[in-house]
């Protein structure tokens, strides 16, 4: 761990991995430093996909209505901004708050995917019922074939 202050450009602060830079100005070496900005956007873009996630998850166990088309839209979105914000600051460097956010948004995310593939089977289900209602309404029985009347 090391600690270092450069009072021309920026001051930097102790950390494990690569010092983070406290005050931005120019930088010689852009890949020897962390900015907080950058670790700022990560935890901003983790909040914003578990309130997503929360979100439907909490409609898709039938305790709100949600827009499935948009959300899928939203959640799309913060993964993209998530996965930008987590190259910004690189897997090396996340501290073990990140670390276990991370985890348990890996653990939401697995729920939702289980509730999603529910949904999915249960429309499927229904549609198939339906189908077979409406088949079974406009048939008159004529070119129906008997089973085990051969």
């Amino acid at each position: 761990m090391s600690e270092m202050i450069d009072s021309e450009h920026k001051e930097l602060v102790p950390h494990e991995e690569k010092p983070v830079v406290q005050d931005t100005g120019q930088l010689d070496d852009t890949d020897a430093y962390i900015l907080p900005e950058d670790y700022i956007a990560l935890s901003k873009s983790i909040g914003r996909v578990d309130k997503l996630l929360s979100t439907e998850n909490e409609a898709l166990v039938g305790k709100g209505d949600i827009d499935l088309e948009e959300s899928a839209y939203l959640k799309g979105r913060a993964m993209l901004d998530l996965d930008m914000a987590g190259k910004a600051v690189g897997p090396e460097n996340l501290p073990s708050e990140i670390v276990v956010r991370l985890q348990e948004l890996q653990e939401k995310l697995a729920v939702n995917m289980k509730l999603l593939s529910t949904q999915l089977n249960a429309v499927k289900e229904v549609s198939g019922l339906l189908s077979q209602v409406m088949k079974d309404h406009d048939s008159d029985g004529t070119y129906e074939s008997l089973v085990g009347s051969w």
